[in-house]
């Protein structure tokens, strides 16, 4: 029985309700509460880490008359698989970007103090990049003092930007002293780690190796520590490094070469510039045709005997040139009665050697270039390059293996086909205090890298050289810089 009683009285407690609801139909009154449609909000940005940055976003309320500057609350959250962060509570977004490099997706809220609803934007991307992450790295001397700045370039970023002292920028501890020498980026730096290498180099720092990324560093961070039992002293400091090949790595220091092989866990100790049949180290000249590393045979200069060696950087010692017998176009690499004046290797006709050579009983000058295999290609003197005796800086194109060289401020290209220079930039009062080309930049490799002094600040050019010398075409500019010594790419 009291079953029977339940259930009569849900059946009738169900058409209560069903009746209810018909005819209370139309007894309500709907009110439109306020609604915000946002606008002046992008779909993605790129923004410097540490930079300030804006969004000023229009709300544009439909029951808001603005009066009342208390009414919303804010809230812009930057999302990554990882980590959330609130970076403002503000209505616009103004201030530095506190974020490290990163792809984030950015949520903004609003909510409205009276109603008590919550408004969630579509989020849109924000790529928050390093604004130390790829460029050309500059190191210089201002007001006397040495000084690493940059020409940051950023993917995304159309206008490369410029960074005076990027070690303070970056908050990096190496504090540069002296003078300016040396500046190189290459990859797998030391035995101990795949990590790219960035060295930096003044006359009373030495050489240190600063952090790839934020550019930190420590003691232990300089080259002394990249040897053999303390072969250095804690500020040894380079004139320059050579790396042919990831892993491989030749440095060359007042007369002598030391070199760096990974692969046989080789760090730098003893001086390489020693022939395999002497006891003693020659005084290296100072130029190393590096010659493709292991895959070739790097060549050194003896300046006191005055003759090339080959070096052999798995074995570690020289060895003599295959001797040759010298001739009007044919050098004897054992006697060659010449000072160098300049060697490199350039990436031109499969990575030709060139030679700058002036004989000590004429005073001309000749153009060696010798391939891989040590085989000479071209031996000349060199005609019709004015002030050739007073160049001071010099390089060689890629692409069509044009001899470079600068006087003051003018630059000559010497085409070793016609024997002759042209000139090609006449920067007047200015000074080009460097030229060269950059193989480990990647789209820049080919580009005539030229920096340049007007007595306040540097300026780094860079050009595309024509064929048929043709005159230089300036494809980039970047002032207010150092005065340049030296320059390197870090690539990604």
């Amino acid at each position: 029985m009291f079953k029977k009683i339940k259930i009569q009285y849900a059946v009738i407690l169900l058409l209560t309700l069903i009746y209810g609801c018909v005819t209370d139909e139309g007894n309500y009154n709907y009110n439109d509460i306020n609604e915000l449609n946002v606008t002046g909000i992008g779909t993605e940005y790129t923004v410097y880490a540490g930079d300030y940055f804006k969004i000023t976003p229009s709300l544009n309320p439909t029951k808001d008359d603005g009066t009342d500057t208390n009414r919303y609350s804010f809230e812009w959250i930057a999302v990554t698989t990882v980590t959330k962060n609130t970076i403002a509570t503000t209505k616009d977004f103004d201030g530095q970007v506190k974020l490290p490099p990163g792809k984030y997706s950015v949520y903004y809220f609003i909510k409205d103090l009276v109603t008590g609803v919550t408004w969630q934007q579509k989020p849109f991307t924000l790529n928050v990049v390093s604004s130390i992450y790829e460029g050309w790295l500059v190191i210089g001397d201002a007001d006397g003092k040495p000084r690493l700045d940059m020409v940051s370039i950023i993917p995304g970023i159309a206008t490369p930007r410029v960074i005076n002292d990027v070690l303070s920028v970056a908050g990096s501890t190496l504090k540069l002293r002296g003078k300016a020498v040396d500046m190189e980026c290459f990859g797998s730096a030391i035995s101990t780690s795949t990590a790219y290498g960035i060295y930096v180099t003044s006359t009373e720092n030495g050489t240190a190796r600063i952090d790839p990324d934020s550019f930190g560093w420590v003691q232990s961070q300089n080259i002394a520590y990249e040897t053999v039992g303390g072969s250095f002293d804690t500020d040894f400091g380079v004139d320059f490094m050579k790396s042919a090949n990831p892993g491989e790595n030749i440095i060359y220091s007042k007369g002598n070469i030391y070199t760096f092989v990974k692969v046989n866990q080789t760090k730098y100790g003893l001086p390489q510039n020693i022939v395999d049949t002497e006891t003693k180290p020659f005084y290296a000249a100072p130029f190393v045709a590096e010659n493709q590393g292991s895959n070739g045979t790097p060549v050194f200069y003896d300046k006191d005997l005055r003759r090339f060696v080959r070096y052999n950087l798995l074995k570690g010692n020289c060895s003599s040139m295959p001797p040759v017998v010298g001739s009007a176009t044919v050098l004897d690499w054992n006697n060659t009665n010449c000072d160098l004046i300049y060697m490199t290797t350039s990436a031109f006709n499969s990575y030709e050697n060139f030679a700058v050579l002036k004989n000590i009983s004429t005073g001309k000058y000749h153009l060696l270039r010798f391939n891989k295999a040590l085989a000479q290609t071209y031996y000349k003197e060199i005609l019709n390059a004015p002030d050739l005796d007073k160049a001071t800086k010099f390089a060689v194109s890629p692409d069509s293996g044009y001899l470079f060289y600068a006087v003051g401020g003018k630059l000559y290209e010497y085409d070793s086909g016609t024997q002759s220079a042209k000139l090609m930039l006449d920067k007047g009062t200015e000074e080009i205090t460097y030229i060269d080309f950059n193989v480990r930049s990647k789209t820049f490799a080919k580009k005539l890298i030229l920096g340049s002094y007007n007595g306040t600040a540097g300026k780094l050019e860079l050009f595309t050289v024509p064929p048929v010398n043709g005159d230089l075409i300036l494809d980039n500019a970047y002032t207010g810089l150092c005065k340049i010594v030296d320059v390197s790419y870090r690539s990604r």
